[in-house]
């Protein structure tokens, strides 16, 4: 019979609340850990060398003073629009801090002959080297820009509250020189550059003129204007589009005439009355259609042989010659105008290609002659801009303006602004909880005990039940009687919590028991000193008490215990009875519990393992299920010895007693499979000596009816059973 593994969420809630536990039960060793790290910091803060600071402001100026008026541009101006994006302000906070600086506030102030400046005494002090010296003081400044402002702090450390002051001055000074000094570098270079470059832009212009005089000369624009030129080809091919344009309808409408009168001469069409020749065409027509009908009345009367039916015929066959003729004369004459059109429209298209021809050589002489002017007028004007420019920096030469202002100047620090004492042992004290709370858990996580009673059911076993810690219960109790006591608990206090959870154990082991029929069992443990002798006699006397009849054998054969607990005397009991000196009536010794029976170990046999092995240990218990509803036998413990093992396979099952916080969960599972390996029946596990008070699970339950009185009108004694 086993127990379903415990759910995911409801495991997890019981770690966390085992840590908790852990934390409480552990909390000196994190107060001693934090104190530890307190003193450890005070005493690292005491040997460390106070460290001063000196604050100096600065301020960035976009707009100094123009004495040239704010139309003449500096070349050298580092701002200009370039300040709203910072980045003017943050390229100088680092240049304030670079290398060039720094090593000029070394030199002046000659830092790298100076002992004091690297915290050493004079004696035996060796120079450093001026580069060696900068990087130690570049890790003494620091520049901050002050929010929403153009001004920014400069903060230099030291150990001597007056040298910070000193290197804060110095360093500023040095910058603001160094920032003249770069802009006027610039100024001078820039001048030199643009007088350079003015020269050459006065030889460019010059040739540039030069071209464009030469253009109009040898294409003759100084009669007529490009611009005119262009006007006249413009005209001249917008009269030959129009005309080409009307070419072309007239051609359109002749050649439809000629398809018109091709069709009339094929298919014999009405003539239109607009075509030259319509009317004689008609009147032919028409007296063709006459003839017809005449040589129809002459057919009725005549043959096609008589000579006026010939006559007739005759005239109608020259009727129709002259309608072919006159038709094919008009055809004639239509054709040869559509050809004149043609030509006519040939002609023009020739005039118009000659026209743009001349358009396209006009349109890349003005192109050349718009460049050579764009050229010219390019060069004049970059010449005049480099002309001014020049001016206007040959006088800002002269000038001296800094984008860069003292506003206040370094501080005299009173104290330290290292090391922090306070946060220094606030560190200490969180670095060395922090320790504690690793070695706490560390020691939660390495502690194997047992600490709650599901724990048991993780391990696939039936929990039969918990009894709680009667230890407070027993202080009162004198030191001899404690045994006696602690194993007939249950006859000592009916109504405590203990009598109830071995009552609770009682039911569970009755329904299986009376499910599958098992009478005989055995009460072992991991390991010596778990209780399993206290649950076995406790457990015996609660089956009694519900109407059984009950033997309690006690199968310890090394170091047997009940007969102290009973009182009983230890001259005779199974050890006797397996070595065939007594028979099984002589043993069972009456208790003061009614229907149950006790049977003592008897002498100490040398070799008890073997006795256990016997027929005659099958016959007592054979004979022990003929005459006892249950029969329990309290063994030694199986990670001790085998004998548990042994009884548990001749029996219906072995009941597994398990300390709270002394059982270790490996030697639980050791025991549990030592039982499977000689195919033993589990029956299920009894914790024993749990502290309800500080088990999350079990305490509420057990307080509250300790409070209320449940068990009995004593709570007092009620209230002892609490377990760890």
């Amino acid at each position: 019979m086993t127990t379903p593994a415990p759910d995911a969420a409801s495991s997890a809630d019981k770690d966390a609340r085992e840590y908790l536990s852990a934390l409480v039960r552990y909390r000196w060793l994190l107060l001693g850990a934090a104190l530890l790290g307190t003193g450890v910091a005070w005493l690292w803060t005491q040997q460390q060398t106070r460290i001063y600071r000196s604050t100096a402001t600065l301020e960035y100026v976009p707009n100094p003073v123009r004495p040239l008026g704010s139309d003449v541009e500096d070349i050298a101006d580092p701002v200009g629009d370039f300040l709203s994006t910072r980045e003017f302000i943050e390229t100088q906070n680092r240049v304030m801090q670079s290398r060039a600086v720094l090593t000029r506030v070394v030199e002046r102030l000659a830092l790298h002959e100076s002992p004091g400046f690297f915290g050493l005494p004079e004696e035996g002090f060796r120079p450093r080297t001026v580069g060696e010296t900068t990087d130690r003081l570049r890790s003494q400044v620091y520049v901050e820009q002050i929010k929403n402002t153009r001004l920014a702090d400069l903060r230099v450390e030291d150990s001597s509250p007056d040298r910070a002051k000193l290197l804060a001055d110095t360093v500023l000074e040095v910058f603001i020189e160094k920032a003249l000094e770069d802009r006027l570098a610039s100024t001078v270079q820039a001048l030199e550059w643009l007088v350079d470059q003015l020269d050459d832009l006065r030889s460019e212009l010059e040739e540039a003129e030069l071209a464009l005089h030469d253009f109009k000369m040898e294409h003759n624009v100084l009669s007529v204007s490009m611009e005119d030129r262009q006007n006249i080809v413009a005209q001249e091919l917008q009269s030959l589009s129009a005309a080409i344009s009307e070419a072309q309808q007239k051609r359109i409408v002749q050649q439809a005439h000629l398809v018109r009168l091709r069709e009339i001469q094929r298919e014999g069409l009405p003539v239109d009355s607009d075509d030259g020749g319509a009317e004689v065409v008609e009147a032919l027509r028409s007296t063709l259609r006459e003839k017809r009908a005449e040589r129809t009345r002459l057919s009725f009367r005549y043959g096609s042989e008589h000579p006026e039916m010939v006559a007739v015929t005759t005239e109608l066959q020259e009727l129709e010659t002259q309608i072919a003729q006159e038709l094919e004369s008009m055809v004639r004459a239509a054709g040869a105008r559509l050809g004149e059109t043609r030509r006519i429209e040939a002609g023009l298209r020739a005039a118009i290609s000659e026209t743009q021809n001349a358009g396209l050589v006009l349109n890349l002489r003005e192109i050349e002659f718009e460049r050579l002017a764009r050229e010219r007028t390019n060069r004049e004007k970059l010449y005049q801009q480099v002309l001014t420019r020049t001016t206007e920096t040959n006088l800002t030469r002269m000038i001296n303006t800094s984008h860069v202002r003292l506003v206040d100047e370094g501080t005299v620090a009173t104290t330290p602004v290292s090391p922090k004492v306070p946060q220094s042992l606030a560190a200490g004290a969180l670095m060395g909880m922090l320790v504690g709370l690793l070695l706490t858990l560390g020691i939660q996580r390495l502690d194997n005990r047992l600490r709650r009673p599901d724990q048991v059911e993780e391990l696939g076993i039936v929990l039969l039940g918990t009894l709680p810690r009667m230890e407070e219960a027993l202080q009162k109790v004198p030191e001899p009687e404690r045994l006696r006591v602690r194993d007939r608990f249950i006859l000592e206090k009916p109504q405590s919590s203990l009598a109830e959870s071995c009552r609770t154990i009682r039911t569970n082991l009755t329904f299986m028991a009376a499910s599958e029929a098992r009478t005989a069992f055995v009460v072992t443990s991991p390991a010596p000193r778990e209780g399993k002798s206290t649950v076995a006699c406790n457990l015996a006397i609660a089956i009694a008490q519900s109407g059984h009849s009950v033997l309690l054998v006690d199968t310890d054969l090394r170091r047997p215990r009940l007969h102290r607990s009973w009182s009983a005397k230890q001259d005779l009991g199974i050890s006797n009875v397996l070595v065939g000196e007594a028979s099984f009536d002589e043993v069972p010794i009456p208790t003061e519990v009614e229907g149950l029976d006790l049977v003592v170990c008897g002498p100490v046999p040398p070799n008890p393992a073997e006795l256990l092995h016997t027929a005659a240990f099958d016959a007592f218990l054979s004979d022990a299920r003929a005459r006892y509803d249950r029969v329990i036998f309290d063994s030694p413990p199986l990670g001790v010895v085998s004998d548990a093992a042994v009884i548990a396979k001749k029996s219906d099952g072995a009941i597994l007693v398990a300390k709270s916080m002394h059982t270790t969960r490996e030697g639980l599972r050791g025991l549990v499979r030592r039982l499977r390996d000689v195919n033993a029946t589990i029956l299920g596990a009894v914790v024993n000596d749990l502290d309800v008070q500080k088990s999350s699970h079990y305490g509420a339950y057990y307080q509250y009816y300790r409070r209320e009185g449940y068990y009995g009108p004593d709570p007092e004694s009620d209230t002892s059973q609490a377990a760890e």
